[in-house]
């Protein structure tokens, strides 16, 4: 029964999902003013809240895993897991393609600067993580589910940190999914607790950072 659940844990949370479900809390969450010259995420419109969401979901995730699974029938990589480390090489440089273009894409959207800056900070810290990951993954085994875990309670930190209204209920939604990810991980024998803590830890920081300070 917990192999099960480490197994469906680890496919609901997979790294490429974590990040649509940050936007999905910080869209939904009631929050009115944050700049005079930008809209809340909040109050996005909800036919342009959805426009943005499946943008950033065509480029964080869609495209990513159709690019993987081709990898995967070509038989580029061997499991879609990606369990060898030597083969996670083109697929993280894959994800930092799709990564950068994204964010040029949001960048030429947003030309007169209106839009929540959480949702370009969202998708360069992304970038960040992927390239440092990209660097890592040379030396040992980063954990990718690990790493998106990371990015969701970074980007949520840092994201509420910032609002008149705090939600300490999903901050901690947060944190227990990066518990139940990382243990399931571990359950499973898939990473060493060194590589686990290591891929939340970067990529929380990096995230914070970067949607805290931009």
């Amino acid at each position: 029964m917990i192999r099960y659940l480490s197994h469906l844990f680890s496919w609901v949370f997979l790294p490429l999902l974590m990040p649509l479900y940050g936007l999905l809390i910080t869209m939904y969450y009631p929050i009115h003013t944050y700049h005079s010259s930008r809209i809340s995420m909040y109050d996005i419109p909800p036919r342009q809240k959805w426009l943005l969401f499946a943008i950033f979901a065509v480029f964080s995730f869609i495209a990513p895993s159709l690019s993987y699974l081709g990898l995967y029938k070509f038989k580029i990589i061997t499991t879609l897991d990606m369990e060898k480390r030597e083969e996670r090489n083109l697929p993280l440089i894959i994800m930092l393609i799709y990564g950068l273009l994204l964010f040029y894409l949001v960048q030429q959207i947003d030309t007169m600067q209106i839009l929540p800056i959480f949702y370009s900070t969202l998708a360069l810290s992304g970038v960040l993580v992927t390239t440092v990951f990209t660097i890592l993954t040379r030396y040992l085994k980063i954990s990718m589910h690990a790493g998106g875990a990371g990015i969701l309670c970074g980007y949520l930190f840092s994201f509420f940190i910032q609002q008149p209204n705090p939600s300490l209920f999903w901050l901690c939604i947060g944190i227990v999914i990066a518990g139940t990810v990382i243990g399931s991980r571990w359950y499973l024998h898939k990473h060493t607790l060194r590589e686990l803590v290591l891929g939340f830890s970067v990529a929380a920081f990096l995230t914070g950072i970067v949607v805290y300070s931009i």
